[in-house]
């Protein structure tokens, strides 16, 4: 329980799914719903006051329904279908093409070619440095800021260092923009095959070292190791007086504790707009379709009033590629952010390097130092357009080494590279790592 409740999964919200659960009587270990018999209902009151019994029901549920899904979705082969060409739903579903989100670009497939490139460039490579960036998460539903989908196509202006230092009116609207946005994107976004495809790379020895100028630690979630986070996170709070670093979840909840009314405003802005927008901007199961989800991954929605009362979050939210959300003045204009309390008056600002900051020196050192021990490196999902990473690639291939792009878009560092690949690295890098695996077990 204790790890799940510090991932942010609360004990009363597991109650009250299993409250709901009750009239199914879903115990754990058995592969059947029925209702509770009397003799029965003293264990069940029990169980729900047991943090452990909460969660092991809840396990029961997630595997039940699952296997129900699964169930339901399998078909008998045919009679006269031969066994060697039988295939039923769930296999065809899984092997099925992903569910392209409304962030990333409509590219072609890489070509067979293109996926054995990339495979020998890697395969040569002894100390490969890998630079990822905002096109590698577009396929996680996080917008990026340059491609045509991006952000700065709808006219979106990020906040700068020198602004959010500049007035409290800035840092309240920042803080507001960001606590309302964040369950959105740090809890409903889930790494895509990209980041899972690289953290196998890197367990198999094919990546040396990994750079990323994403903020949202999606790469740590899929299980990469050593991740060198050039402009830092938004997972993390820094003092600006004392420099005392702090988690964000602790923050969060001193600003739902400070705001309760747009606490409970973000909370049902951001139920309706999951459950109205859940096809299209998160990734869906190849076996569990959002129209056909169990309970434990979509509750059923609230019913609506005929007259709801107005909410100062506007729908749908609009994600931005730093977590943030665009909100109008009604509801930053009383914003509350506390301060520091290791030293009692410093003012807090996301980890993260803002535009017109600076990346810190530790960070600088540290990416200079890869990018001249590398001897090859794979730029992947970024434009690179930030100084602060081309100069890395650059600097590189001054030295004559080797550099490979994948990303779906051109990029500041086109003219440097010795291969260039037009396309999603979510839809790529499963295909080059299949390839790499191949490889190492038969040769070829």
């Amino acid at each position: 329980c204790s790890s799940l409740t510090s991932d942010g999964l609360q004990l009363a919200c597991l109650r009250q799914t299993a409250r709901r659960w009750c009239g199914k009587a879903v115990w754990p270990g058995q592969g059947s719903t029925r209702p509770p018999r009397r003799r029965e209902r003293p264990a069940m009151a029990s169980m729900l006051a047991s943090p452990r019994c909460c969660v092991r029901l809840f396990h029961g549920q997630r595997r039940l329904a699952s296997s129900e899904a699964t169930r339901r979705f399998t078909r008998a082969p045919p009679a006269s279908t031969s066994p060697n060409k039988t295939k039923t739903c769930a296999a065809a579903a899984s092997s099925h093409p992903r569910r392209r989100p409304a962030t990333a670009p409509d590219c072609p497939d890489a070509t067979p070619a293109e996926v054995r490139a990339l495979a020998d460039f890697i395969t040569r490579a002894e100390r490969l440095l890998v630079i990822t960036g905002a096109g590698v998460s577009t396929e996680s539903s996080i917008p990026d800021y340059r491609s045509p989908l991006g952000a700065y196509s709808t006219g979106f202006k990020p906040m700068t260092h020198q602004d959010f230092l500049r007035t409290d009116a800035n840092r309240r609207r920042y803080w507001a923009r960001s606590f309302v946005g964040w369950k959105r994107f740090a809890e409903l976004t889930e790494p895509n095959p990209a980041h899972h495809a690289l953290a196998t790379m890197q367990r198999e020895g094919h990546v040396w070292r990994l750079i990323t100028q994403n903020v949202d630690r999606l790469h740590h979630t899929a299980g990469s190791v050593d991740v060198l986070e050039l402009h830092g996170t938004t997972h993390e709070v820094v003092c600006l007086a004392c420099g005392d670093l702090t988690q964000r979840r602790s923050l969060q909840r001193q600003l739902a504790e400070l705001n309760p009314a747009l606490a409970t405003a973000a909370d049902a802005a951001g139920d309706r707009a999951t459950a109205s927008s859940s096809s299209s901007t998160t990734l869906s199961s190849p076996i569990l379709t959002p129209q056909m989800s169990p309970p434990f991954l979509l509750s059923p929605p609230t019913p609506v009033s005929s007259s709801p009362a107005p909410l100062p979050v506007p729908l749908p939210l609009r994600t931005r590629p730093d977590g943030d959300v665009e909100l109008g003045g009604e509801a930053v204009a009383d914003f509350e952010v506390p301060l520091c309390v290791a030293c009692s008056g410093g003012l807090l600002k996301p980890n993260v390097v803002f535009f017109g900051d600076s990346v810190p020196a530790p960070v600088a050192i540290a990416a200079k130092a890869a990018s001249k021990a590398a001897d090859a490196v794979l730029v992947i999902g970024s434009s690179v357009s930030t100084f602060s990473a081309f100069k890395l690639v650059r600097d590189a291939a001054a030295r004559g080494v080797p550099v490979a792009i994948l990303t779906a878009g051109e990029t500041r560092a086109d003219s440097l590279a010795k291969l260039k690949v037009h396309t999603l690295a979510g839809k790529t890098l499963p295909r080059v790592l299949e390839a790499l695996q191949r490889e190492a077990l038969y040769g070829y």
